[in-house]
């Protein structure tokens, strides 16, 4: 039977671990926690950090694998690309480009080089250069982010100089490489466009509108399609394609996220992988296009002649992480009746006891949710937002 590594198993990966299981593969999971939701679905876990490069070669080699699959986690996708590269295995960018497109500096730095359509930034390896820069700025908001941090952390806008200390020594500390961005910051509203190359060229893709509520840069409420999509579409694939001939990417996943602002996108960053809070559930209902799927034969190196290549986004579907309003143990999850009419699954991460340490980055859960029109979606989820899901025990 052939052996597929696979880097994690969280929520976000199930369809993963389904796509492997699918494909005939052994599946041997990997990662620091062997308590997630993904575990009891493989066949073989090694607690490992998949973050150690040369740690998960050693168990590569030592398990004889035929294919890599790199979870939702930037850090995974230098892994297997690295791990690939050294084994000769299939599926994946060089290491070399994988570093470049998912630090934002190096991908800041490209976009530059290109003239790709996106914000111009500043990359800083210490705290002092960084400080003396947004000191001599003549021009405010900016915002700073960790090159390499995921969920919104480190992330801050700074309205004048004064701010910039606290905020600059946050987004060194978030970062795991040391190293920040500082750009203009936009107004405007947040999208994601997620995309599928094949032969460098873009076969299907997925646009969604970001809201970002209880923690405004972590998204809590993706809904689909996209308010923009029919006036951007056309950009962003014509600058996808751009990038993938430059670099010659492989088959497989090419999503991004952008401000769209004054009628214009303007890419913040790109990722080579699934994509968090379990997107590509009201993605393939959205598209009848099994992203999982095709990311998973992309990735183990198999042919992709019968993938379709005439998809469209049709409907309106939407996800909601299931936030607590506060840290504490959780008591129960009650989703409201109001949501009956719309609710078409949902997936509990945590059980009753569960503490929460940071509710504004730690979902209990997700709801996916189906509507007639994009008025409705938007009145019901945004106009008549609630976040009263989530029962926290009290004090006493």
């Amino acid at each position: 039977m052939k052996k597929a590594l696979l880097l994690c198993h969280t929520h976000n990966d199930l369809g993963l671990i389904r796509s492997l299981r699918k494909l005939g593969y052994y599946i041997i999971s990997t990662g620091n926690k062997d308590d997630l939701i993904g575990q009891k679905f493989v066949d073989e876990f090694i607690k490992a950090d998949y973050s150690d490069k040369d740690l998960i070669l050693s168990i590569a080699k030592d398990k004889g694998i035929d294919a890599i699959c790199q979870c939702c986690n930037d850090y995974a996708v230098y892994t297997a690309s690295y791990v690939a590269e050294k084994l000769g295995l299939p599926g994946y960018d060089s290491y070399e480009t994988t570093l470049l497109l998912h630090n934002k500096d190096k991908f800041k730095e490209f976009t530059k080089k290109y003239n790709i359509i996106s914000p111009v930034s500043k990359g800083f390896d210490n705290y002092s250069d960084a400080i003396e820069y947004i000191q001599k700025c003549n021009s405010f908001p900016l915002i700073v982010k960790p090159v390499d941090a995921s969920a919104g952390n480190g992330i801050n806008r700074i309205d004048n100089p004064s701010e910039g200390s606290a905020t600059v020594k946050l987004a060194f500390e978030k970062s795991k490489s040391k190293r920040i961005v500082v750009e203009p910051f936009i107004e405007g509203t947040q999208h994601g466009f997620c995309t599928f190359l094949k032969d460098q060229k873009v076969i299907s893709y997925c646009s969604n509108n970001e809201y970002s509520i209880i923690n405004k840069y972590r998204v809590e409420i993706d809904t689909y399609p996209s308010d923009n999509c029919v006036l951007v579409k056309d950009l962003l694939i014509e600058e996808i394609e751009k990038i993938a001939r430059i670099l010659h990417l492989k088959d497989g996943i090419f999503h991004l996220q952008y401000i769209f602002s004054e009628g214009k996108p303007y890419i913040l960053e790109v990722m080579r992988r699934i994509l968090g809070n379990m997107y590509s559930v009201p993605a393939t209902l959205l598209t009848e296009f099994d992203w999982d799927y095709w990311e998973t034969r992309a990735k183990c190196g198999l042919p992709l002649d019968s993938i379709p290549t005439q998809t469209c986004e049709e409907g309106y579907y939407a996800y909601k992480a299931l936030l607590a309003g506060r840290n504490g143990i959780l008591k129960r999850v009650i989703i409201p009746q109001r949501y009956d009419k719309h609710l078409i699954g949902k997936c509990l991460l945590h059980s009753p006891g569960y503490e929460i340490t940071n509710y504004k980055s730690d979902p209990v859960g997700f709801m996916f949710l189906n509507f007639s029109s994009i008025g409705e979606m938007k009145t019901f989820l945004i106009d008549e937002y609630d976040n009263d899901a989530v029962k926290i025990m009290d004090n006493d």
